[in-house]
């Protein structure tokens, strides 16, 4: 056989090993969406955020919102995000050549995720042309993942370790039209990064694959985007304020690598790296928003959203080399949220805020995984500001997400198609939730 042909082989092994480890690398509104943003979001969960425009959030949430602002800003917040992820083996089993074609019990660790991850964000604004024109620039993360079980849990021939990191700087105008309505938008460049790896089974092994015999696939890619986001803000009056906002979904081609590791004897030869390119697309977002003041210190608002998920239908990997794409189904459908929150100026220093908001999940049972064990979920957000002088203001807030409790029913074909054909059976089930802590400065110029 030439070096050539070699060559071809390897790749063509590579490509059917990597079927296994093709992990989804975005999820639910909440498990993958960032919805808070600033502090101020997360102590109302996110709800009302579209119609508020109390501060430089608004230019993520509805740039039309700025007009509503008095004078130019500069809000600097952090969120930190934790998930406690707990996955319990529910019965999982392998069969494999090594068990001579019986099924064997999949052992290993409980999947268990916790750790906190700082989000930044960065909000500036000022007004010109006498205040009815606003010019903004908002950087923050709207995607993010990180997900790492230990390497010999039970479920980690789907995934153990995930990640993805978005950056998205938008600069956007606004524009009062008159005392009633202002229009708003921005155009949204987006930066992505992946991580993805899971363990690949020795089939070969008597009596089954372990962790010690275990190889490794690991999966990287990059690549920017551009969108935009458009709003409009109807407010008749001081009391009153209803905000529509929408945001176009992002493509994305990952360009990196895979990288097949510590395989030994006769799948040694599929160790190597390959050149890649992997399809993933984000959805857009609706959203409509009331803001209600019932008292002079007592706000209402009310929020629904919706999430264009069936845009995520697979995920695709491209071979460089020629070799067949790599597709898994993802099967997401178009997903809803719907919030009330509330706000009460105790007095000139204090602001007191709360909200509970309701998110519905993507994913069918039929599909969930446990890269993100996705389901639905509720939003508990409270928090405050507090004015340390007329021109800068400290927000705080906390949110706990609580995911519903959800069955993992996941088959996966490991090299098919060859004489080496085996089958992973990940059944386990969930009990997870989400914090985040917030805090942001906010200082305005001028009086």
């Amino acid at each position: 056989m030439t070096t050539t042909a070699r060559g071809v082989q390897r790749a063509r092994l590579r490509a059917a090993l990597l079927s296994v480890m093709l992990i989804p690398v975005v999820g639910n509104a909440a498990g993958l969406y960032m919805p808070m943003k600033g502090a101020s979001s997360t102590s109302l969960a996110a709800v009302g955020m579209a119609s508020l425009a109390e501060d430089g959030s608004t230019l993520f949430f509805n740039p039309a919102g700025a007009t509503q602002l008095k004078g130019a800003f500069a809000d600097l917040g952090a969120d930190v995000v934790g998930a406690s992820i707990s996955i319990s083996d529910r019965g999982s089993s392998f069969n494999t050549p090594g068990t001579l074609g019986v099924d064997q019990a999949l052992t290993g660790r409980k999947g268990d995720n916790t750790g906190w991850v700082p989000v930044p964000s960065l909000f500036l604004g000022t007004p010109v042309a006498n205040g009815d024109l606003w010019l903004g620039l908002a950087v923050t993360t709207p995607f993010g993942l990180k997900l790492k079980y230990a390497k010999d849990w039970f479920g980690r021939y789907d995934s153990y370790d995930n990640k993805l990191t978005t950056v998205n700087a938008a600069p956007s105008l606004a524009y009062r039209i008159n005392d009633a309505w202002s229009v708003g938008g921005g155009i949204d460049f987006q930066y992505a990064k992946a991580t993805l790896i899971s363990a690949l089974p020795d089939p070969l092994n008597p009596g089954g694959p372990t962790a010690a015999t275990d190889g490794r696939s690991k999966l990287t890619g990059d690549d920017w985007d551009v969108g935009f986001n458009i709003g409009l803000m109807y407010h008749p009056s001081e009391q009153t304020r209803v905000g529509l906002h929408y945001r176009s979904g992002l493509d994305y081609e990952l360009a990196g690598d895979v990288k097949v590791s510590d395989l030994r004897g006769p799948l040694a030869a599929a160790n190597g790296s390959s050149k890649t390119h992997t399809r993933i697309s984000l959805p857009d977002i609706a959203s409509l928003s009331l803001t209600q003041a019932i008292t002079p210190r007592l706000t209402l608002m009310g929020e629904v959203q919706w999430f264009g998920w069936d845009a995520f239908d697979e995920i695709r990997i491209k071979f460089d080399d020629g070799s067949p794409d790599v597709v898994r189904p993802q099967g997401y459908k178009n997903t809803y949220t719907v919030g009330l929150s509330a706000q009460y100026s105790l007095n000139p220093k204090w602001t007191l805020r709360g909200g509970v908001q309701y998110d519905q999940s993507p994913t069918t049972n039929a599909l969930r995984n446990t890269s993100i064990p996705d389901s639905n979920l509720t939003w508990f957000g409270v928090g405050a500001s507090y004015s340390i002088s007329d021109r800068l203001k400290l927000d705080f807030g906390f949110v706990r997400g609580m995911f519903e409790r959800a069955k993992i029913d996941l088959t996966i074909p490991v090299y098919a198609g060859t004489p080496l054909a085996s089958t992973v059976n990940v059944r386990g089930e969930t009990g997870s939730h989400v914090d985040t802590l917030s805090f942001a400065l906010r200082y305005r110029f001028g009086s």
